[in-house]
């Protein structure tokens, strides 16, 4: 491979990067921005309007900086030329759903289901169904460059969920027999679901407000996303971020987690429900506890008050680890931290030595759709990310295609089996 080649490749990715982040711009702006000549900026624009992957609109008056001037042309992203599909297998719910090459939800279904009822073969038969909806309803033409199926559980290289108690699933190939039932011929990912939701909120904000944060997801189970840097920490094998498996005590409440005293086993959904029985309340769904607190029953507000002693407890030890700049909780139970936030706080403080300040903690905007929003999104920012293959050489596959025509394997779904597209727009559903 040339060096130019690669040059030309690292300067596709900062175009699409810029006019990600910028949304609109002029390629006057671009070349300013990335200390590129017009004439570079130029070529590389001609080249991408070509392939659809930016539009170009002519403005008089003002330029999109303010300046005046001479009517000038607005480059922007060609939202309608990729589609990126997560599809999360909940707890109690599907959630599918298509973003756009703005990282927009353009498309989005959700479907509950019984946990305990169906195997592994209904569960993926639902979910296929469920995408086939999804994609059937994208514009024509739009390419779907991939999808991301998430689940709550351990998840390996090769798309096997190793193991996933709350679903009771053991050693199931999940990424392979979704594309099978799909007949699928694209690049297909799979991802633990509180990467996922990691993936949702950091790819979705400027990279200096997500550098070192902390992604808690909140749920039967409890799982996190850990960021340095602004990229996702992985692990020797792929593994990190199961803090719902720390240890904080002897005996939780929740007496089916795996891990006893594990963070989970006193602040997962099970455990918090079997607390509000313990001190009196009724009721077996999250949606009970909640009812009680807007009341103010006493046996709600014991249960919360003990909630956010062992959640700031939890925090406190990955504080103390990972020394987060922010701190984001998803999931069904973060609803919860408007309740306890002061019990939280004052747990985290008392959990920590001196210099530990408290990072800022905030509930995520997102609700049912977040992990597989996230799952998209991981597909998204391969597109834009510079391919180590075609900068520094080794495996050539699809060195030659288009920059719009290649989302292949690279860092942030490096723990994740993906088969590379060749071909792209050919690829499909089939019905």
């Amino acid at each position: 491979m040339s060096m130019p080649r690669a040059v030309r490749h690292i300067n596709e990715v900062r175009i699409l990067n810029s006019l990600f982040r910028h949304r609109t711009t002029t390629r006057a702006g671009l070349a300013r921005e990335l200390g590129l000549t017009r004439s570079t900026v130029g070529l590389l624009i001609a080249a991408m309007i070509k392939q659809r992957l930016v539009t170009e609109t002519e403005v008089s008056g003002a330029t999109p900086s303010g300046r005046s001037g001479r009517p000038g042309q607005v480059v922007q992203l060609n939202a309608l030329h990729s589609a990126f599909v997560g599809a999360d297998i909940g707890v109690g719910h599907m959630s599918v759903v298509a973003i756009d090459l703005l990282g927009r939800v353009a498309e989005t279904r959700t479907v509950a289901y019984e946990p305990a009822s169906g195997d592994v073969k209904t569960r993926i038969a639902a979910l296929a169904a469920l995408v086939r909806r999804v994609i059937k309803r994208l514009p024509r033409g739009q390419l779907v460059q991939g999808i991301c199926v998430t689940v709550p559980g351990l998840v390996d290289r090769d798309g096997v969920v190793l193991r996933a108690p709350v679903l009771g699933w053991n050693s199931v190939p999940v990424q392979g027999l979704l594309g099978a039932r799909l007949k699928w011929s694209g690049t297909l990912a799979s991802e633990n679901d509180a990467n996922a939701f990691a993936a949702a909120e950091l790819y979705g904000r400027s990279p200096a407000a997500s550098a070192d944060a902390l992604f808690v997801y909140l749920d039967a189970g409890v799982g996190g996303g850990m960021v340095a840097q602004g990229e996702l920490l992985r692990g020797h094998r792929g593994y990190a971020g199961e803090i719902g498996h720390i240890h904080l005590g002897e005996q939780g409440f929740d007496r089916l987690t795996v891990v006893q005293g594990s963070f989970e086993s006193y602040v997962g959904r099970e455990a918090v429900l079997a607390r509000f029985r313990h001190h009196g309340g009724e009721g077996t769904r999250l949606e009970d506890l909640i009812e009680a607190l807007a009341a103010h029953a006493p046996a709600a507000l014991q249960t919360i008050s003990e909630l956010g002693w062992w959640l700031g407890r939890g925090l406190a030890s990955l504080i103390s680890t990972l020394d987060p700049e922010r701190i984001v909780l998803g999931g069904p139970l973060a609803a919860l931290y408007a309740y306890a936030e002061p019990e939280v706080l004052d747990s985290v403080k008392k959990h920590l030595v001196v210099p530990f300040a408290l990072p800022t903690v905030e509930v995520s905007s997102l609700g049912l759709d977040a992990c597989a929003i996230g799952g998209a999104m991981m597909l998204h920012h391969a597109l834009l990310s510079i391919d180590a293959r075609i900068v520094y050489g080794g495996n050539d596959s699809g060195r030659d295609a288009p920059v719009g025509d290649r989302v292949e394997r690279r860092g942030v779904l490096t723990t994740n089996q993906v088969r590379a597209m060749k071909g792209l727009p050919g690829a499909q559903v089939e019905e």
